[in-house]
């Protein structure tokens, strides 16, 4: 891409700035230490991950406690990741609609709570998940609300895969979650490390992509801290493409936190602020190389 395109302001971005809670994840409960480092750090905006061992994203007086525990703390819910809700095993009519139902309480409490953006670890995209969706989206129409599918690095749940589900859907509030760790090509390489790949990706999936989950990546492995040592996704080339495309979801971080990293809130809340200086050193390179300029 040139590197004289447009680019985000740091206000832009910083506005649409998410974290999912799934920093705490097995390690820390999600109480008011946890609430209040995260509002230490201007991390407001969370996407919330389900756990069941805490709260029921199913019940509207379990969300109503959390949503009051946050609104103090002057934090957000802006997304739902039920990554426990699947559609596997309904292997009767009657298991698919309790299922049904029981995904749109979800939904509707995370409206409750302010949020637009609820996604799952679907897993076989078949017709059964195609019935599940339909009804879904209908249950969302005329709201603001969008109803995710996430890719992972198994066959058949690439990031094609899931295109080709969404192209079936057809519908508008249904979309992709883009994790950027999960993506991989035929030759088990994640593109999103390699120059080029981030363009190659995000152009093939722009006409679905609603949400991302954003982290770093090292040795093969994902949910690490934003451009921590070693990080080799391509971070300035992938916001690049995202502003191109007009991405018009939340700039949503999924590291994992303590015991395996440190500090992952504090290096989230500065990210954005090193993207946008990246962008600003590669614009003076180009100025100094370019004649006329001083």
């Amino acid at each position: 891409m040139n590197p004289k395109s447009p680019f985000y302001k740091i206000e832009e971005l910083k506005q649409r700035q998410s974290m999912s809670t799934v920093v705490f994840w097995k390690y820390r409960p999600l109480d008011e230490r946890a609430l209040a480092e995260l509002a230490r750090h201007g991390m407001t905006r969370i996407e919330l991950l389900e756990s069941p061992e805490q709260f029921d994203m199913s019940d509207k007086r379990s969300m109503t406690h959390i949503g009051e525990a946050f609104r103090s703390y002057g934090i957000q819910v802006v997304a739902y990741h039920a990554h426990m809700t699947n559609f596997s095993n309904l292997d009767t009519e009657a298991k698919r609609k309790a299922h049904v139902d029981f995904c749109r309480k979800q939904i509707d409490t995370m409206v409750e709570l302010g949020g637009k953006a609820w996604g799952t670890h679907a897993c076989e995209t078949d017709d059964t998940l195609l019935k599940c969706y339909s009804e879904l989206a209908r249950h969302i129409e005329g709201t603001e609300v969008v109803i995710l599918i996430e890719n992972f690095k198994d066959k058949g749940l690439w990031v094609e895969d899931r295109l080709s589900f969404l192209d079936k859907m057809n519908h508008p509030q249904v979309g992709m979650i883009l994790d950027i760790g999960h993506v991989r090509d035929r030759d088990g390489v994640n593109p999103m490390t390699v120059p080029g790949g981030p363009t190659a990706v995000i152009e093939m999936c722009r006409r679905h992509l609603r949400h991302v989950h954003l982290h770093g990546f090292k040795d093969g492995l994902d949910h690490y801290p934003p451009l921590c040592e070693g990080d080799t996704i391509q971070w300035l080339e992938l916001f690049r493409m995202l502003y191109s495309v007009g991405y018009p979801g939340d700039i949503n971080f999924e590291s994992k936190g303590e015991p395996k990293h440190l500090n992952t809130i504090e290096a989230t809340a500065g990210a954005l602020e090193r993207i946008v200086a990246m962008d600003a050193g590669t614009r003076g390179k180009r100025d100094q190389l370019t004649p006329g300029k001083v």
